[in-house]
């Protein structure tokens, strides 16, 4: 009974932590580049926008970000960017990567683990 009260949440907080892992690689060995904006499209509920730029061997590089996760107004404007030198197709607008941790979509699903952990714990308590 426990195990199965339990496996949501720590299931939850596991796929949290792994969403975050990409964060974590850029916090330790990101370098700054500027981007530019360019498509934006209505996809899976919210706008996303795709991001141009180059990375230090010349090669272009295009990732497609949330709208609220840019500053630029329109088309071409610049975006300031983290990417990782070791895997320069990993990358994230420096606006996401500024955020507070649990402001970022990993973040909330590890704090949805959290709750659920305590919804749990209350569970076994009061029953």
């Amino acid at each position: 009974m426990t195990v199965l009260l339990y496996s949501p949440a720590v299931v939850a907080a596991v796929i949290g932590l792994l969403m975050m892992l990409p964060r974590y690689f850029l916090k330790r060995h990101g370098k700054p580049v500027v981007g530019e904006r360019g498509s934006a499209s209505g996809g899976t509920g919210s706008l996303d926008v795709v991001v141009h730029y180059v990375d230090p061997h010349g090669a272009e590089r295009r990732i497609t970000v949330d709208f609220s996760d840019i500053d630029g107004e329109g088309r071409g404007d610049p975006v300031a960017l983290v990417f990782d030198p070791g895997r320069p197709g990993r990358a994230m607008t420096l606006k996401e990567f500024t955020a507070p941790w649990w402001r970022t979509v990993g973040g909330f699903v590890v704090l949805l683990g959290a709750v659920m952990a305590v919804a749990a714990t209350g569970l076994l308590i009061f029953a």
